[in-house]
């Protein structure tokens, strides 16, 4: 009798273990080398859709009206993808820490002699008749607090970055992105902390490659419910990839977010409710909400049946309480968050704000979905950098806001 009471506590403490989540295990793999920033050199987007579909699979979850879980679409995207190198005269910069390439950057491999330029000398050099051909233009904008005159400066940059190379110095945080289209020269922003010492040659080594039409993916599946109607849980599964030999793991953007949506997809599958949780990952969010403007005009199920959709995006801290974005439009949805926080003490504090094109609930609303964002407040700064890494990623409120939304959409 003892020894069957220790196997059935065994078996019920197993199944509990197997049911807690684990935020970490997911965000872990996702921000490894295996998946190289989750972006487009290297088949990093691909490689992670094909973990998803994966996971979706051991998760039980059901395709959407076809056999497998992809929705496929194109974009254009400009890469770096071998490694790059900045030098000030002899003083190697270290790529994403002293400097990054603007994303639409043309690739060069050249030594220039530098040529300061200001709002007072600009006009002068372009009228005269000197040899340029070799130089490269050099804006130092650090210590400049006005926001008229750092305005003046990002006019005067792109007027000069059309005829030369431009150097971009200032005191600003280096993030970097994707662009859709490359430039015909290069623009390269430097930290100021990296530059204490004149300079009057630059060599660059920089290789991109434009990629027209790159076909890629959203990743799509379900658990069904008795009823038509349903919600939506999305999450986009994309980063910034790779900038030649740097790494943009994106731990809480937004590999925090897809760790959260395979936990409640977990759930779900285990605890199915009476109409359908469908769970989106969205591919190519970072270039501009690709995949979630494509799933919205070509959807794969009826739209007017969704009854809301909840989009995970930056989820990885919260100590400093949570943003819910379009919480003006939803206001209902927004006020029954708050009185389930209040009731259940998840977060310090719940700020609302109004519509912004700053995720891929956005394209939802415009075909009249109701549809909420929400990220986390505090912790770490990191974003769109190489320190928004998954071991310093703390991960200490994402439980709770697991379970606030499970109380969210078991209201429905």
């Amino acid at each position: 009798m003892i020894r069957f009471f220790l196997l059935l506590t065994f078996l019920f403490s197993f199944e509990v273990q197997s049911q807690t989540p684990n935020f970490s295990r997911y965000v872990d793999t996702l921000c490894s080398n295996y998946f190289m920033g989750r972006g487009y050199v290297n088949d990093g987007h691909l490689k992670t859709a094909n973990f998803l579909e994966e996971k979706f699979k051991e998760i039980n979850l059901k395709p959407l009206g076809n056999r497998n879980f992809f929705q496929y679409f194109n974009i254009d995207v400009n890469t770096f993808p071998y490694p790059v190198e900045v030098k000030l005269d002899n003083k190697t910069l270290i790529p994403g820490i002293d400097f990054v390439i603007a994303p639409e950057s043309r690739g060069t491999k050249a030594t220039y002699n530098v040529l300061n330029a200001n709002l007072n000398n600009w006009r002068s050099f372009l009228n005269s008749k000197k040899d340029f051909r070799e130089t490269i233009v050099s804006l130092d904008v650090s210590g400049i607090l006005d926001r008229d005159t750092i305005s003046m400066y990002n006019e005067l940059r792109n007027i000069l970055n059309k005829i030369f190379p431009v150097l971009w110095i200032s005191d600003e945080k280096l993030e970097w992105s994707i662009a859709e289209k490359s430039s015909n020269l290069p623009l390269i922003k430097i930290a100021s902390k990296s530059v204490n010492f004149d300079f009057s040659t630059v060599h660059l080594d920089i290789e991109n490659k434009f990629q027209k039409s790159l076909k890629t993916q959203n990743v799509l599946g379900m658990v069904s419910g008795s009823r038509k109607k349903s919600i939506i849980i999305s999450a986009h599964y994309d980063h910034l990839g790779m900038m030649g030999q740097v790494k943009f793991p994106g731990a809480n953007d937004n590999a925090s977010g897809v760790s959260l949506l395979l936990n409640l997809a977990s759930h779900y599958s285990k605890n199915p409710l009476k109409y359908n949780i469908i769970f989106i990952c969205f591919g190519a969010e970072e270039a501009g909400l690709k995949g979630s403007k494509y799933f919205t005009d070509h959807p794969t199920f009826d739209l007017k049946k969704v009854s809301f959709l909840i989009n995970l995006d930056i989820v990885g801290t919260g100590e400093e309480g949570i943003v819910i974005v379009n919480a003006l439009e939803e206001n209902k949805a927004a006020k029954k968050i708050g009185e389930i926080n209040t009731r259940l003490n998840y977060f310090k504090k719940i700020k609302i704000r109004g519509q912004s094109p700053n995720s891929d609930h956005y394209w939802f609303s415009h075909h009249q979905v109701p549809s909420i964002f929400i990220y986390t407040m505090g912790g770490i700064q990191a974003y769109h950098d190489p320190l928004d890494k998954s071991e310093t990623l703390p991960l200490n409120k994402i439980e709770d806001l697991y379970h606030l939304i499970i109380d969210f959409v078991n209201g429905f």
